[in-house]
């Protein structure tokens, strides 16, 4: 090897390194990458709507067969139809099915629009997160009313798992925003 007058004999060329502009990650791996994460986030959010479906159902369930444990993070609101349900089938014997079959048929429909938001959630509709944290967090005030603090308890850790879920996804969707919008000037 020669060398030149600016470069020392004994020091190997130097590797050229990309202009600073540059980023050492192309541009669609970081979309690639921030998709992925952004599926993720909603997926985790999604997951916290389908447990609840399933919590409450399992309550539901455990009400029929008159058991005594309950899960805290199921909704108050299917307990509450199951209370009366029993209690009116009590009330009005001859009525009990009739009663009975109601409360079914309104925790079905609960069960399955909370599993829909998960599901669709998961389909990453983003407002469905917030509406259905405000539906559960209606749900925990109507477990404050009956004085149910362990329900209430764990419907704020549900309700903070679905907000830690919400951050990310709010941030790189105004990410995503942001970059569209400069995409197109």
């Amino acid at each position: 090897m020669q060398s030149t007058p600016n470069q020392p004999q004994d020091q190997f060329p130097q590797t050229p390194m990309p202009p600073q502009s540059q980023p050492l990650v192309p541009t669609q791996a970081q979309a690639d990458m921030k998709a992925h994460y952004l599926k993720q986030a909603f997926n985790a959010a999604g997951s916290n709507f389908y447990s609840i479906a399933v919590l409450s159902l399992i309550n539901s369930v455990i009400n029929f067969f008159e058991g005594s444990i309950y899960f805290p993070v199921g909704l108050g609101i299917t307990q509450i139809i199951d209370a009366f349900a029993q209690a009116f089938g009590e009330e009005v014997p001859k009525a009990g099915n009739v009663f009975f079959g109601i409360g079914v048929a309104l925790d079905l429909m609960i069960f399955g629009v909370v599993a829909l938001f998960g599901f669709f959630i998961k389909k990453q509709i983003s407002w469905l997160i917030i509406l259905g944290a405000v539906l559960y967090l209606l749900d925990g005030i109507l477990l404050l009313v009956f004085q149910d603090w362990i329900g209430a308890g764990f419907h704020a850790y549900f309700l903070y798992r679905i907000w830690v879920s919400w951050r990310p996804i709010s941030g790189l969707l105004k990410a995503q925003d942001t970059q569209s919008a400069i995409g197109t000037l």
